[in-house]
């Protein structure tokens, strides 16, 4: 390599660098090429730390016969160097795993169960849940009645004038009493303040399931993304495979005089542009790993693999499900809650118009100490009970309270009337979108076995030299785009039916418990 030009070389360098967590910088560098020769004379190494480095020198090959030995010899270290390229591309990126912890499988279900568990939004709104119903007491109502206890004592002194002379005396008076009340009636307020307190407990239990569902629906949708770019993954290498067979293949033919140079260099593109393409791969499977692990509230660089679902889609019926969201549809349950509440808020107001009737009774011992007679003065003994009826004939602010009281029990009415028209939309689009979702679905499996068979037989054709390569490259292509067009079909309708049972009020129902 000594006396050879600088312009008869291609060197490639691949530099790897393993950084902190799931981050990868991968570059490649190209230095002098020359269009005449894909052949290589290759170096590899392993650099120091977390580093790793292979460097493909691409020397010209001798036209003349006696150097076909060493031609042969070439290529053998180029395929070599290939192999080291694949070595990084399916071992090295996964070396995390090795220093992090071990690597374990996660299913859909581990995952819902997880966030149902742990996430923080559904523990507060739980929380939420024991407060209204700590608050819905018949004595925060006022349906209780009042007793209260009082103890009491007071001393003075005074001085009397006598014909004795001044006389000081001491007096002692004591008190205890207990007493009761309860409200008769007031307009029916402490009875509708119940059922409002009630409304309130209903009303926070559905915005916990509201706030389940839409976990359940993020883990979901998080969790099928990692599988697709799972299967993303898996899919462009094997297409990495195919290219590698291909570019080893290229090299040999080329080696027997069977074909040209510009095949084996065309096929050492293909080869690069998969090997980037894995890359790509690997860095969105390790993004969606993060992101599920954030909904899980687990740390973001947990490992594991997720497995596949294997999930037959029921038959719906549009007006079943228009009748389920209108029953059991979380949403508009809570909207119909939210409305029942405006309705109990104008009673109460409309309360205050009516008279109150109370109820009382009281009980007490007084007792006058006095040390003039250095006796005991005689206990005074009370018992009173009575009723009070009191009625307000005017206060400027209550036509403003039942004014506003019913202004806003007409907004919840408009809120659950939106809920429904918005419920009932985003049902049809959704269920549209699975029927179209299915469809597709169909059509993306029938259309693989076509582009399976079209790249088997071009395949063989390219063997038997009668296609080219830019027809095998073609083929190779549509078929891991049929694949990974099918992926994403499957997903999408897996997708669209977690939708209608969100929707429907199932969700919950079918992936916790069923």
């Amino acid at each position: 390599m000594k006396n050879i030009p600088a312009n008869k070389y291609l060197i490639l360098d691949v530099v790897m660098r393993r950084k902190k967590g799931l981050k990868r910088e991968v570059s490649f560098r190209e230095r002098v090429f020359d269009h005449r020769n894909p052949y290589a004379k290759t170096h590899y190494s392993v650099g120091p730390g977390e580093s790793r480095q292979a460097s493909f020198v691409l020397s010209s090959a001798s036209k003349k016969h006696d150097e076909v030995s060493k031609t042969s010899r070439n290529n053998q270290l180029l395929k070599q160097s290939i192999n080291a390229m694949l070595l990084f591309l399916f071992t090295t990126l996964t070396l995390p795993v090795t220093y992090s912890q071990t690597t374990t499988t996660l299913t859909l279900e581990d995952a819902i169960s997880v966030a149902a568990v742990h996430n923080l939004s559904i523990q507060q709104a739980g929380n939420n849940v024991q407060v209204s119903k700590n608050q819905a007491s018949l004595g925060n109502a006022g349906l209780l009645p009042r007793l209260d206890l009082s103890l009491g004592s007071t001393i003075s002194d005074a001085s009397l004038q006598t014909a004795g002379g001044e006389v000081n005396s001491q007096t002692t008076r004591s008190s205890t009493g207990i007493s009761a009340g309860y409200t008769l009636f007031r307009g029916m307020q402490g009875l509708n303040t119940y059922k409002l307190l009630n409304t309130q407990v209903e009303a926070s239990e559905l915005q916990l399931g509201l706030i389940t569902e839409n976990i359940l629906y993020s883990t979901s949708q998080a969790y099928f993304n990692l599988l697709m770019t799972h299967d993303n993954l898996s899919i462009l290498k094997e297409q990495l495979s195919v290219s590698k067979e291909r570019l080893e293949q290229a090299i040999d033919k080329n080696d027997l005089g069977m074909s040209s140079r510009l095949q084996a260099l065309a096929a050492r593109v293909d080869f690069d542009s998969d090997s980037s393409s894995v890359l790509e791969a690997e860095y969105a499977f390790s993004e969606a790993r993060r992101r599920l692990n954030l909904v899980l509230g687990w740390e973001f660089d947990r490992l594991y693999t997720p497995l596949q679902v294997d999930h037959k889609i029921d038959t719906y019926k549009l007006d079943e499900l228009n009748k389920s969201l209108l029953t059991k549809g979380t949403r508009l349950l809570l909207s119909q809650g939210q409305e029942t509440q405006g309705q109990l808020n104008v009673k109460n107001s409309k309360s205050s118009l009516f008279p109150s009737l109370s109820l009382s009774s009281s009980y007490g011992l007084q007792q006058i100490n006095t040390d003039i007679d250095f006796g005991l003065g005689d206990a005074d003994k009370t018992l009173s009970t009575g009723l009070t009826l009191s009625w307000n004939l005017f206060d400027g602010r209550k036509g403003t309270a039942i004014q506003n009281a019913k202004i806003m029990q007409k907004n919840s009415e408009l809120n659950t009337l939106d809920s429904k028209r918005q419920g009932l939309s985003d049902l049809e689009s959704t269920y549209t979108s699975l029927i179209k979702s299915l469809q597709v679905l169909e059509l993306k499996q029938n259309n693989l076995s076509s582009a399976q068979l079209n790249f088997d037989q071009t395949n063989e054709y390219f063997r038997l030299g009668v296609a080219s390569s830019t027809q095998f490259r073609e083929s190779q292509l549509n078929l891991s785009r049929v694949k990974i067009s099918l992926i994403q079909a499957k997903y999408s309708a897996y997708l669209d039916e977690l939708k209608i049972w969100q929707l429907t009020g199932q969700l919950k129902a079918r992936t916790l418990n069923g």
